[in-house]
């Protein structure tokens, strides 16, 4: 405590003694507070990793239930969709990001939504808007800052010259809960028709990109990738020990945003190699390790294509299917896991900096 801070004591508070204050007793009120601070910083960690360990749960169970039914809620025809843009805030315009627009899509499959529009219920109660009786809410990820104590080889906690611990930290994740524009509905019939017209002048303001200029869009982006790609054969695969994508000639596709959506699958396949982000590829067919890389390049090429607004043809086997339901089964953090892989994928082929999920 300074002399000056010690001063003001006196002239407010009578009581105080206007004898300097002993560093075990300012170490002492210190620990007080440190504690109570590590005490709520400790709180709060194991309510994010609950809530971490509730979401990736909920999503899990989710999606393996969709693929049950031979659903890949990834794959679909965009046309209509397109129209009303990409998954976005209704209240503020801002596009989700990262891994959330895979995550809104599998919750726009799951419960047959045709809007890519979504609200927080904050931002919807201040314009007098609230979820319908009986929706429930889509989680997407939002990324947090986890605090600890740190320590020594011998596990002591660290402390600084006051004896307060140094903290150190980590970025993860949180799920939090969001409504699409079908789930909500007006206070009052002013506030109905404000919501009806907020969601048509968010819809038409969106302007899709001509079909030739989307085509162009993804020769530009998938053609600058560094990764070599040869044009021939019959069959589209990444050769990991050659370090090169394989495509059948153009002509052999049955449509050109096919062709892409192919290609940036194999693109993807391709950022695993050792020398990029380094991602386990190997085993056979029936392995987890084939699943797992199939799946991440499954969610990379979604988010690529709708950066780029192209639609896949790509159809998937029902075994593939099954085998990203084993890998699901395995843990219950691996579809999130595949989607920071594939939105890390994403981003690397795109040219963009690493994106926070918003």
């Amino acid at each position: 405590m300074t002399t000056s801070s010690l001063k003001r004591n006196v002239k407010t508070r009578t009581s105080v003694s206007t004898t300097p204050m002993s560093y075990s007793a300012k170490s002492g009120r210190t620990t007080k507070r440190s504690t109570a601070s590590k005490k709520s910083n400790s709180k709060r960690n194991e309510r994010t990793a609950e809530n971490l360990q509730r979401g990736d749960e909920e999503l899990t169970q989710h999606l393996i239930n969709l693929l049950h039914q031979n659903i890949n809620p990834w794959h679909r025809d965009w046309t209509t969709f397109f129209g009303k843009g990409p998954h976005r805030n209704l209240d503020s315009g801002h596009e989700y990001s990262g891994s959330n627009p895979a995550i809104l899509e599998l919750w726009t499959a799951l419960r047959c939504y045709s809007h890519p529009l979504w609200i927080g219920v904050g931002q919807a109660k201040k314009n007098n808007w609230l979820p319908r009786k009986g929706s429930k809410g889509c989680a997407i990820m939002l990324p947090v800052q986890i605090t600890y104590p740190k320590r020594d080889q011998d596990g002591n906690e660290l402390k600084d010259a006051d004896g307060n611990p140094i903290m150190g930290s980590f970025g993860t994740f949180k799920y939090s809960k969001i409504f699409n524009v079908q789930d909500i509905q007006g206070i009052t019939e002013e506030a109905e028709a404000k919501l009806q017209e907020k969601i048509r002048l968010e819809c038409e303001s969106f302007v899709p990109l001509e079909p030739t200029a989307r085509l162009e869009g993804a020769e530009r982006v998938l053609g600058a990738w560094s990764v070599p790609t040869t044009w021939a054969g019959n069959s589209a695969f990444y050769s990991p020990s050659e370090d090169r994508i394989t495509m059948p000639p153009v002509d052999q596709f049955n449509t050109s945003e096919g062709m892409y959506a192919t290609w940036a699958h194999e693109q993807v396949h391709s950022t695993g190699h050792k020398s990029r982000l380094d991602r386990e590829m190997g085993g056979g067919f029936d392995s987890i390790t084939y699943a797992r890389e199939e799946l991440v390049a499954e969610l990379g090429a979604y988010l690529i294509c709708a950066r780029l607004q192209i639609r896949s043809d790509v159809v998937n086997h029902a075994a593939y299917l099954k085998h990203w339901i084993e890998v699901l089964k395995e843990s219950p953090d691996a579809l999130r896991k595949c989607l920071s892989d594939a939105s890390r994928a994403a981003n690397l082929i795109c040219n963009l900096e690493e994106e926070q999920p918003m």
